[in-house]
């Protein structure tokens, strides 16, 4: 037999049982800890621990890898696992969070504190390891039952955690804008879409602030329906009736609260016969247009 240059003899894969009880660690740290940074450090080493834990299920009793090759590869374990994870969880439905770590990392870390046990085959490691885990022969009657409290409470809550996939949690409410009849309806056919030319018409404008405040500003502008939209607007002053004309543009501006609505009746004359379109938007504090609705309306 020719001598490898440099070969490395083989060592047992040491810190298994550390990085067991890391994962173990973390996962009562994530159910019991409110966030904070010390945590999130913590988190950092139980990540870790996924990936040396995948390693050593994958080199199995014995190595022949230095400590550097032994930080690179559990690195590129923990990136690919974690990224593996998120996505199952995801495509199951599951809100992805730090439990995806703890669902997948203690299954790994057991597993390798099985499989890398120094007597006995892995299959029979991992059944005596049930056994005595589910052995409550020496219990009295009170003990079996406060188990038995326990365990459906443990299964309990891996049901609502499951479950929790198919809640939809709403989303963040967006402004908006809507226009109606002033008897409240906003259908088509009760807005008024014929005008006579100078005899106002009244719209209700009302708005939304969405899930944050801030400040917002109702612009209307009258645009004929040959307009080629490099044309500029001109500005008409607040009276009752609002007079327009092409290419008209009155603005007021609210504030809003989250949640919180306005509402305003506009009297609305337009002094020029013709096809038109009058467009109602809402304006945030940025000057864009999160909100906008139109009508088409002929003046004769």
């Amino acid at each position: 037999m020719i001598p490898i240059p440099g070969a490395r003899a083989r060592a047992p894969f040491p810190y298994v049982g550390l990085a067991t009880a890391i994962l173990l660690l973390h996962a009562i740290l994530v159910a019991v800890v409110p966030p904070n940074p010390y945590r999130a450090v913590f988190a950092l080493a139980a990540l870790f621990s996924v990936g040396y834990c995948t390693l050593a299920l994958i080199v199995g009793l014995t190595i022949r890898l230095s400590a550097s090759e032994i930080l690179a590869f559990s690195t590129g374990l923990t990136i690919f696992i974690t990224s593996l994870s998120a996505l199952g969880v995801s495509i199951l439905g599951i809100p992805i969070t730090v439990f995806a770590v703890v669902i997948v990392g203690l299954p790994i870390a057991l597993g390798a504190t099985l499989v890398l046990r120094p007597r006995g085959n892995p299959l029979a490691a991992f059944t005596n390891f049930t056994r005595a885990i589910l052995d409550f022969s020496d219990y009295s009657a009170a003990e079996k039952g406060a188990v038995a409290v326990l365990f459906a409470g443990i299964v309990g809550a891996l049901v609502i955690f499951v479950s929790l996939a198919a809640v939809h949690y709403p989303g963040e409410l967006s402004p908006g804008l809507s226009i109606a009849a002033p008897d409240g309806t906003n259908g088509t056919a009760n807005l008024p879409t014929r005008f006579v030319q100078g005899q106002p018409q009244d719209i209700v404008v009302s708005a939304l602030a969405g899930s944050t405040a801030g400040a917002f500003m109702v612009r209307i502008r009258l645009v004929p329906s040959n307009a080629t939209g490099n044309e500029t607007f001109h500005k008409v002053l607040q009276t009752s009736p609002l007079r327009m004309d092409a290419f008209a543009e009155y603005s007021v501006s609210i504030v809003l609260g989250p949640r919180e609505t306005w509402s305003q009746q506009f009297s609305i004359s337009i002094e020029q016969a013709g096809d038109f379109e009058l467009k109602f938007a809402l304006l945030d504090a940025t000057s864009r247009v999160v909100a906008e609705n139109l009508l088409a309306v002929v003046v004769t």
